[in-house]
Order: C-alpha cells, then structure tokens, then sequence
C-alpha cells in the first residue's frame, strides 16, 4: 500500500471497526439511496411530461374541428370575431390550461384568449403537424396544426401549467427522504447493536491486555463478554497464566544465567590482561620495525648519497678513458638498482601499514607515459627492442591524479617487459575504458615479445616477494615486489590489473601483456585540439610496422599529406618526384646500421627538411649537424611530431647546465663528511659557494657569527636529520628562536636532507620548523628546483650584467642574441657552440663560392648557399638570413626558368657575393664580442 493510501486510511480512520462499518455499509447504502432518488425523480418527471403531453393532444384533438370553423368564420366574416372568441373563451374550461391561440401561416395572431393576450409565443418548427412540449417561463406550449383555407395552415396553440408536474415530484421526494431517514434509523440500531455485541468487548480486551505487564501477569481477568468473544477471552486468559508460568522459569534461569556469566567474565578478565601483554608486544614489535625501517633506510641512503654524488662528479670530468667510464657507468647503474630496491622495500612497508596516499594534482598524462618510456630507452636500445606507445583520441592530455605513483606502475610493468625480452618490440598503449562526468577510467596495456610465464607461474604473479620460477630469479635478478606493489597502486586508484598470454590471444604471437586500469579526475573544460598540417607533407620509411601505425594514425590527425614507403628503394624512388616546394615538406627516416651512408645518399636526391627516427643514446647529433638532419626519438611523441612539424628547436633535456647560481650562499649541515663533499661539489656546478657545518652546534655558531659580523644572511640551509648530540629538528627549532629575537629578519628556508623515507616523515619535519623535504641521495635536479623555490633572484647578478651590456651593444639585425637563446632552448653554451659552427664556417663557404663563381657553376653555388642558409635558421643572425636567402633565391631562378647566364647575371651575381661578403664580416664581428665575453 503506497503511502497516500496510509495516510487516507489513518485520517478516515478506517482501520478501525467503526471506521469499517461505516466504510462497508454507510457509504454502499449512501450512495444507492442517492442513485435511486435520482433515478425515481427522473423517471417521475418523465412520467408526468408524458402525461401531461397525452393530455395535451386530447384537447388539441377534441377542439380541433372548432378551430378550423371558428378561423373559417373570421376569414367570411369578420365582424363575428366574437363569437370565434366565444369559441376560444370555451376552450378555457379544459384543466390546467393557461391560454390559448391560433397562428396563422404568416405567423399572425388571429385569435387568442388567456392570460397573456398579447405575450409572445415561443418560437416552434412548422414542418411539423404536432409540436411540443416547447418550454416556456414556468410552462409548456403544445401546438396542433390545423387548415385555414384551401392549401394553407394554421396552427392551434395552447399553453398548459406545469405547477401539477412540480407538485408532483415534491411528492415523490419527501416520500424517498421519509424512506431514507427510516433506514438511517435503522442502520443506527444495527450499529448501537454491534457496537454492544462486537466493539465494546474487544475495546475491553485491548484494555487488559495493555495492562499487563510482567508484575500483572498473575492477576485475574473479568470475562464478561458473549458468544465468540467470551471463548476469545477465556483463551486470552490461559495464554496470559501460560506466560506467568514462563516467565517465572525464564527468571530462574537468566538468574542462573547471571551467576555463570558472571564467572565467565571472571575468567575472561584473565585473559584480557594477557592479551593486552601480548598486544603491547606487537605494538612495540611493530614500532620495532618501524624504527628497523627508518634507521635501515638512513644508514643505507647516507652511503649511497656519497657514492652516487662522486659517481657524477666523476662522470662529468673528460679526461676518463672508455674503460673507467664503463666501470663508472656500472657502478651508478648498480647504485641506483640498490636505491630501487630500498625504495620498493620502503614503498611495500607503506602499503602494509595503510600509510600510503595517493597525491591528487593536475599533470600530462602523455607526457608522463613518454617520461618513462624514454626514461628506460637506454636498456631497450642495448638490446635493439623497439618501443612504441598507442595514445587513442578519446584519452583526455590532461588528467587530476597522482602522476608519480602511475609512473611507479607504468615503470614496474615496462621494465619487467625490457628484462624479459631478448628481442622484439614492447608496445604500449593507453585507451578510455569508462567515462564519466568529471572523471574517467583508462585502460594501460604492456605488451612484450618475451619470454611469457607459465600456468602455474600466474597464480603467484602478484605475490609478494615472488617471481615466475628460481631459475627467472638467478638469470634476470629483483626481489618480486614491484608487481606486488603495482596491485596495490592500482587499486588505490580504483583499478585492476592482470596478465593475458599473447598466444592465447594469436598462437603465432609471444610473449604477454600486462595490463592495468586506473581512476582519473578530468577537467571538463580541458579539450583536445589536435593542429592542422594540411599544408605539410611526409615521406616516412619506418621498419617498425607498430610505430609505422602510430606514425600514420598521428599524421592522419593532423590532416597531413603522408607518403608510406616500404623499403629503401622504394623511399629513394619517391625521392625523385617531390615538389619544389621543400620547405613544408619533411622526410623521416628510420635509424639503421649505416645510418652515415644512409643519409649521405639521401643527401644526393633531397635537400629539404629530413628526421632520423631512432633512440637518443644511437643517433650521433655529429652525423645528423653534418646532414644537416633532425633528430627524433624513439618512442614517438604527439608533442615531438608536431615540434617536428612545426620545425620548432629540439631541447635538450639536461637543463641544468642553464643554472648559474653566482651570488648563492648555502650553509650545509651534515655529520657524515663524504655528503658534505659531495654537495659542496654539485652546488659549486652551479656556482654556488657552500659554507659547511659538521653538528647542529656548529651550524648555530656560524649563523651567530654572521649575523653579529653583519655579514650577508646565508640564502638556505640544507641540514640533515640524525645527527649526535643535536639532531636536525632541533638544530632548525633553534635557528627559528634565534630568528625570532631579530627585528625586521626574513625568514631563512630551512631544507631537510635526510635519508628517511618513511610516509609521515615530511609531517613531521615541516612542524618542527623546516620549509621543505630532500630524500638521500640527492641530484642535482633536485637541487636545482630547491634552489630556484626558495632561493632569492639576486644572485647572477655580474653574469646578467654582462649580457646586458653585449646584448645593448649588438645590432639586432646584425646579432639578436635573444633570438640564438630561444633557437637554443635558452641553453647559453649550446647558442655559443651553433654561433662559432657558423661563424667557423664561413671561409671555406665564401672561398667555395668564390671558385664556383668563377666557374659559373650556378648549380652546385645554389646548393652551398642553401646550406649557409640553413645554417643561419639556428642562430639569430636576421641580416645574414636574409642576404643568403634572396642569393639563393636569385640564384635558383636560373635552374627554375632553364636558360643559361649571362653577362647581366653574372654581374648581379657578382654583387649579391660583395653584399653577402659585407654582411658576414659584421656578423664575425658581432660574433667575437659574445665568444670573448663567453670565454671571461
């Protein structure tokens, strides 16, 4: 029953006996009486109209033959009108008859008599011989027709009372409202009756048994009713003395019941003490690790802070033979294995003890999946497998997540495919699996060309500290915990993941896939447009079918005019057949052996725009300046195929050569020496003068000092932790007092490097005072983001002068410094080397053009000055630019309308070269000003 009908029930209250008397017999017998008395009123009315008509037609019918002679008369002779109306004065007599009148076909009143001599009577159909009743006022007209002459009509009316018809139903109705009060009488009795017979007995027994109660249980009940209901009471009553009877034997056992609980919790306090002796055991054991954990993890990551810190410092020097490097090489790659496994072990202790949360930040999901791929190129490229990844066009760019812990995943799974294939091809791909508003669901998918697992080896995939067999464990080598931990991962982000056999999928295939889906936060704002290259044209040849299919599908995207080769042949077939116009075309070409030959026969059939695609570690940037050929890099990238096809500058990825931190005062605080050396070195990289301190007293002493000399405020302290004596926290609590006591002092950033990694350990070190959190062992990207977030700009400060005062002196037609910076990613040292290969290469350029004047070998002096020309598009030099490009242009116009030279081409030729000699000596000028104050 819907709600509605409880609430109508309750209010009408029906659910109770009178409420359904009166529902069942009341409202029936109501609404019979109603449809009766209506039913009656109507047939009585109907009755009376019927009589009243009969009546009617009898005096039309009896004096109709009087009519007819009384209007004969008045038609013969008029002046006997009275004796006509003696004729309508004797129709009078008839009962009920209010008037009466003869019509005659002009609708003329030709005699009337009654009451209302003069009144107008109703409107009536002729073409009928009997009208009526036609009603009118509080009576009905009646009509008969009649002849008036010789094939003409007339029409006898009269009007009769219906004050008889009205008594009449006045009759019938009180009789029905006599007949209905007797029923409701009636029916009162009955109700009075059932009422005393049924209700008031069941009132009664509702009463007692509301009484009752435990202590009543005993009491005697007065029976007093008839019938069913006495024997309902008299049962009633034995139930109730069954109960009394219950309940007493209830009692004695639950106070039985009581004395036995009773002991039993005796007993059971016993062991609660025991317990709770064995559950501050496991508290203190727990705890215990906690302490194992935290110290393992500092005394492991001091040492390999030393060691990975000189390894760099190491690498960096160039006077290493190829034997030293490789040890050295080897020994950082061991390093860092050791650092994985330390932060594997810790990440898995985090996971354990619910410590674990995910971070939640926008960031680039493409770019963070090309992150990792390009990240672990280098293993891939050793072995020569062939990396790609699949970004389907429904898969948002921008995503709200934890970005570090999805590479964690991502890192786990493309690793364990590199060190499980020989050979082959990894292929990875990233599709929408479900999306919803404001977030989404995608799907990520490993798959490798390895060597695959067994039936029995899955079941304990995902198993900590597990791989597929001993023998994987003794040839490939790792704890087992990166898969484990990935579980965890994935299902902190609301996903699954699992493993799929290739040759389940296809027989022909090998190897496996592994794959994960993971929740995401969208901004639904954030949409994806992809640019339009309707303009460019590709000629690829690319010998990875899987990248070859990314390749086609991006261009696709792009709208871009793509030419597919199959071989080398072919490609060097279609070399022949391009359009003039190079510069929106570009060949891309895949790395092979011979990548020098490769290019150099290119190089006789195209001078346009040309990409090697191959990993970064393989492709020799020497090989590729002498092509002139840009790189592109394995895996491909969205973002690196339109850099590409925008013919944007490639940057580099190292950017901390830009860093120059001159004007930097740090104060390093480390009890272990080594770490202190290490950081002096990689901040002196960076120009940044290091004063250290070996104890928190130490560190205090020097700042006291400094700020009594009035010396200029150290710009950041880098401390560490666990220290004797004074640890870091306390050390940066003293440092915060002293600061306090100062007037007017900022506030000195603190920066923990510690070599804990524990997951509430950066709580804690940012409310005992610190500004921020560095775990051991550091890098110099980190060091390099820490110094440009809390440092001050003030440093650097004779550097910028310098540039400056070069950049305000230079012609920037002849020299935009600027824009050399912008084509060098703003890396200073990469725009100094591209200035001085141009500027090193413009004697022999000017001497081969001398030769080839002389020679009229316009030609071949069209291709060196493309060369210059393209040279000139990777420095700011916009005069020189411009010079080598309207030469090249004047001078291709010779080929381009196919006559020979002469002596007014020769001439121009001539002092396009003087004019371009003129341009190249401002540009060498301008060139030595920067090279010498590089050199300072």
């Amino acid at each position: 029953m819907s709600n509605i009908n409880k609430k109508l029930f309750k209010r009408l209250h029906l659910n109770h006996a009178y409420g359904q008397l009166i529902a069942l017999i009341f409202v029936p017998i109501t609404i019979l009486a109603c449809v009766g008395t209506v039913l009656v009123l109507s047939e009585t009315s109907s009755a009376a109209k019927a009589q009243q008509k009969q009546m009617a037609i009898a005096i039309l019918t009896r004096n109709q033959s009087a009519a007819e002679n009384a209007l004969m008369q008045l038609d013969r002779f008029p002046w006997q009108y009275d004796q006509a109306r003696f004729f309508m004065q004797n129709m009078m007599n008839e009962k009920h008859l209010i008037r009466t009148a003869i019509i005659d076909s002009k609708n003329s009143n030709r005699l009337s008599m009654g009451y209302q001599d003069q009144s107008a009577w109703p409107e009536y159909d002729t073409r009928q011989s009997f009208i009526g009743p036609v009603e009118h006022k509080d009576s009905h007209v009646y009509g008969l027709q009649i002849n008036e002459g010789v094939g003409e009509h007339a029409w006898l009316l009269i009007e009769l009372d219906n004050q008889p018809l009205q008594i009449a139903r006045y009759r019938v109705l009180i009789v029905l409202v006599a007949t209905g009060l007797l029923t409701l009488l009636l029916l009162l009795l009955c109700l009075n009756f059932y009422s005393r017979r049924w209700i008031a007995p069941m009132y009664e027994i509702r009463m007692q048994l509301q009484r009752l109660n435990a202590d009543t249980l005993d009491q005697h009940m007065v029976i007093n009713s008839t019938g069913e209901l006495r024997l309902l009471q008299r049962d009633i009553a034995n139930v109730v003395k069954r109960l009394h009877f219950s309940f007493l034997e209830l009692k004695e056992h639950t106070e039985q019941t009581e004395d036995d609980l009773r002991r039993t919790l005796d007993t059971l306090e016993v062991q609660n003490i025991t317990y709770r002796q064995a559950r501050d055991q496991a508290i203190s054991a727990n705890q215990s690790k906690s302490v194992f954990l935290a110290n393992i993890s500092h005394e492991l990551r001091t040492p390999l802070n030393s060691i990975d810190g000189f390894i760099h410092l190491l690498l960096r020097q160039g006077n290493l033979s190829n034997e030293q490097n490789l040890y050295l090489q080897t020994i950082r790659k061991s390093s860092a294995h050791l650092l994985a496994l330390i932060n594997d072990v810790l990440d898995f202790s985090k996971i354990d003890a619910g410590k674990l949360e995910l971070e939640t930040a926008p960031f680039d999901l493409e770019e963070a999946i090309f992150d990792v791929m390009d990240m672990l190129s280098p293993p891939a490229a050793q072995k020569h497998i062939n990396m790609t990844f699949y970004y389907a066009d429904n898969v948002p760019k921008y995503l709200i997540g934890d970005a570090l812990r999805f590479k964690q995943i991502l890192t786990n799974l493309i690793s364990n495919a590199i060190k499980f294939t020989p050979d082959g091809e990894i292929i990875v791909r990233a599709r929408m699996e479900q999306d919803d508003i404001g977030q989404c669901l995608l799907h990520f998918s490993v798959q490798d060309s390895g060597i695959g697992l067994s039936g029995t080896d899955r079941k304990k995939l995902f198993e900590s500290f597990s791989q597929g067999d001993a023998s994987v464990t003794r040839q490939f080598g790792g704890t087992g915990l990166g898969l484990a931990i990935s579980k965890q991962l994935v299902h902190l982000m609301q996903g699954q993941i699992g493993f799929e056999d290739n040759q389940e999928r296809a027989p022909t295939e090998k190897g496996s896939t592994f794959w994960f889906t993971a929740m995401f936060n969208v901004d639904e704002d954030d949409g994806i447009e992809h640019p339009d290259f309707s303009h460019m044209q590709v000629v690829s040849y690319l010998a990875h079918p899987a990248t070859a299919n990314v390749l086609r599908h991006y261009l696709e995207d792009y709208k871009v005019q793509h030419t597919e080769t199959s071989s080398i042949l072919d490609l060097f077939s279609r070399l022949n057949h391009l359009p003039g116009n190079i510069e929106n075309t570009w060949l891309i070409v895949d790395h092979s052996g011979d990548s020098e030959a490769l290019l150099t026969e290119i190089r006789t059939r195209y001078n346009g725009n040309l990409a090697v695609y191959g990993y970064q570690m393989v492709l020799e940037p020497g090989i590729l300046n002498e092509h002139r050929a840009r790189p592109l890099y394995q895996p491909l990238s969205r973002s690196a195929l339109i850099q590409l096809l925008s013919n944007q500058p490639v940057f580099d990825q190292d950017e901390h050569e830009d860093f120059n931190g001159q004007g930097l005062h740090i104060l390093a605080v480390d009890d272990h020496l080594p770490n202190l050396i290490v950081l002096e070195a990689l901040l002196a990289e960076l120009n940044v003068r290091t004063t250290k301190a070996l104890s928190g007293q130490e560190a205090l002493e020097i700042l006291q000092n400094n700020l009594e000399s009035k010396a200029q405020p150290f710009d950041l302290i880098f401390m560490d932790i666990q220290m004797p004596v004074m640890s870091g926290i306390d050390t940066t609590r003293a440092i915060r007092s002293l600061e306090s006591t100062l007037e007017n002092h900022k506030r000195l950033p603190v920066i923990a490097l510690t070599a804990h990694a524990l997951s509430d350990e950066k709580q804690k070190l940012l409310k005992g005072g610190m500004d921020d959190y560095v775990t051991k062992p550091i890098q110099i990207e980190q060091i390099i983001q820490i110094l440009t977030q809390w440092t001050t700009q003030q440093f650097n400060k004779v550097s910028t002068v310098e540039k400056a005062h070069v950049i305000e002196a230079l012609d920037p037609q002849i020299m935009d410094w600027q824009q050399s910076l912008q084509l060098a990613a703003n890396k200073e040292d990469l725009a100094v080397d591209l200035l001085k290969m141009l500027t090193d290469s413009f004697e022999a350029e000017m001497n081969e053009m001398e030769q080839l004047i002389a020679l009229e070998d316009f030609p071949q002096l069209e291709h060196v000055l493309h060369r210059l020309y393209g040279a000139t598009r990777y420095v700011g030099v916009p005069a020189l630019q411009e010079a080598t490009g309207s030469f090249e242009q004047f001078v291709s116009t010779l080929r381009k309308e196919r006559r020979k030279a002469d002596e007014y081409f020769v001439q121009e030729t001539l002092n396009r070269f003087n004019d371009l000699k003129a341009v190249i000596q401002q540009v060498e000028q301008a060139a030595q000003i920067i090279l010498n104050k590089h050199n300072l």
